[in-house]
């Protein structure tokens, strides 16, 4: 081993792989098809995670707001192993590293919450040891008035150097924000790219942007692509990590039309998937991005509840190289729960904008790769039922879902087959306090997300919910080979 490790070659490959499972890239739940390695070169181990390091992003101040961070380390799966050591509590706390922490997570499988708060602040979920594996998070801030009113609600992120977004806007009835968090006690330099309709475009305010440690920095989107908008930004970190989320606000004249973050889209790829399509009325808009230097033909299949279909028009799509195209979609899904699947000569990546039917809040889900393992998800309290939509875009595939309550007491599990190429929806009963969801996919290929949509008759003082969640593999393994990587900084 010692020789093995002398060779040049084979060191810098346990960095590459060390430096993926630091940015949280290196996630192995179970065994895939088998790989052929090179002669000599040893095959990655699955390591139980021993150490958490999560930002979660705050709205900026407006209208009468509360915020709070909901995190669980959940129960794992049966036999699933875990960092060995005592249970030292998880902190919830302000970025600064003087900070008092406003919430912990104590023991495994039950929900821990900041303290709400009516200014919000970015926070961050960190600690070491047996609880670190799996350990999830949810930013939540919500409204009755002003610029904030509505629900904006996203999943804690995982720092890491390569991120992609889709469906930001730098026009006037927008207020697009992309916000970088620091988590390092170094800091951090990012370059963003820009794709709009009209191409790539060449913005030197987005490079070479610092990122203080144990900070944010914010770009202002119609400051630096001002009239732009459709766009898709590709955030790389040259130096450090960071933690990107877009924050996003409309209007519709002078009158506030919702808040939200847009989730992370997933790498550009040759076959995309976008896992849920909230059911019910309002509008519905595919942003599809071609960062190639060549045009995209890509075909689009919908998802149904009853099966796959190629919505007449849209059958086959051409997306110029280096653009971002839109299409509306509300009239070919018929309010139905659905999935998207895109595949493409060109990679590409892609989101889905969805605005309730009042036109009073809107939620934003990118494109996500299939499930590999077991995902978790906390649920803030909600006034509606949310839908859990669960889709096997090839074959038949299986999944297992549990609720729990945030004591960790079972509301809900079930086994349940999905029709190739349909969506299956599970309605999960409104709460009136936070809940963990956790899906496993079991067989065939999966991909799930979570909606929220108000009810079709809201009464007079019901303030719009809207909510998009998708459900990502959750990083309770990472792959090592050779010495254990140091990542040490991010927990500094």
């Amino acid at each position: 081993m010692r020789r093995l490790l002398s060779d040049a070659r084979i060191r810098l490959g346990a960095c590459v792989l060390a430096m993926a499972a630091a940015a949280g890239l290196g996630i192995v739940t179970q065994a895939k098809d088998p790989v052929t390695r090179a002669e000599g070169v040893d095959e990655p181990t699955r390591v139980v995670v021993n150490r958490t390091a999560l930002s979660c992003p705050a709205l900026a101040s407006g209208g009468k707001v509360s915020s709070v961070v909901n995190a669980v380390s959940p129960t794992l799966p049966e036999g699933t192993p875990t960092a060995e050591g005592n249970e030292t509590p998880l902190t919830i706390a302000p970025l600064p590293e003087t900070a008092d922490p406003t919430g912990s997570l104590l023991v495994r499988g039950k929900i821990g919450s900041s303290t709400p708060a009516i200014k919000p602040a970015p926070l961050l979920i960190r600690g070491v040891g047996p609880l670190a594996a799996g350990t999830v998070g949810t930013s939540t801030t919500t409204s009755i008035e002003g610029v904030n009113q509505g629900m904006a609600s996203t999943p804690c992120q995982l720092p890491g150097s390569d991120f992609w977004f889709v469906g930001a806007s730098g026009a006037g009835d927008r207020r697009d924000v992309l916000v970088l968090t620091n988590l390092d006690s170094i800091n951090a330099e990012v370059n963003v790219t820009v794709y709009a309709r009209s191409g790539p475009q060449d913005l030197p305010q987005a490079r070479g942007i610092v990122v203080p440690a144990r900070g944010t920095s914010e770009l202002y989107l119609n400051l630096i692509a001002r009239n732009l908008r459709d766009i898709a930004l590709h955030v790389e970190s040259t130096g450090g990590r960071v933690a990107p989320a877009l924050r996003s606000n409309a209007t519709n004249g002078t009158k506030p039309a919702g808040v939200d973050w847009l989730n992370p889209s997933a790498p550009p790829a040759n076959k995309v998937f976008v896992p849920a399509a909230a059911p019910g009325a309002g509008l519905r808009i595919l942003s599809v991005a071609n960062p190639s230097d060549l045009q995209a033909s890509a075909s689009l299949t919908v998802h149904g509840p009853n099966g796959p279909f190629k919505p007449a028009g849209l059958e086959t799509v051409q997306i110029p190289a280096g653009s971002v195209k839109t299409f509306k979609l509300d009239p070919v899904l018929h309010g139905d729960p659905s999935a998207i699947t895109l595949t493409s000569d060109q990679p590409v990546t892609a989101s889905l904008r969805m605005v309730d039917a009042s036109g009073d809040d809107f939620a934003s889900i990118g494109s996500a790769e299939a499930l590999t393992g077991p995902a978790y998800l906390v649920l803030p309290a909600h006034q509606q039922p949310a839908t859990l939509q669960v889709t096997a875009p090839g074959k038949t595939g299986s999944v297992k879902f549990e609720l729990r309550d945030a004591a960790g007491r079972m509301l809900d599990t079930r086994a349940l087959d999905v029709i190739a190429g349909a969506t299956s929806p599970i309605s999960l009963k409104a709460q009136p306090r936070p809940t963990y969801l956790m899906v496993e996919q079991t067989r065939g290929t999966v991909v799930a997300g979570v909606t929220l949509m108000p009810a079709a008759k809201p009464a007079e003082d019901d303030v719009a919910q809207v909510a998009a969640w998708p459900l990502n593999t959750s990083l309770v393994f990472r792959a090592q080979l050779g010495a254990q990587p140091d990542v040490r900084a991010a927990l500094r």
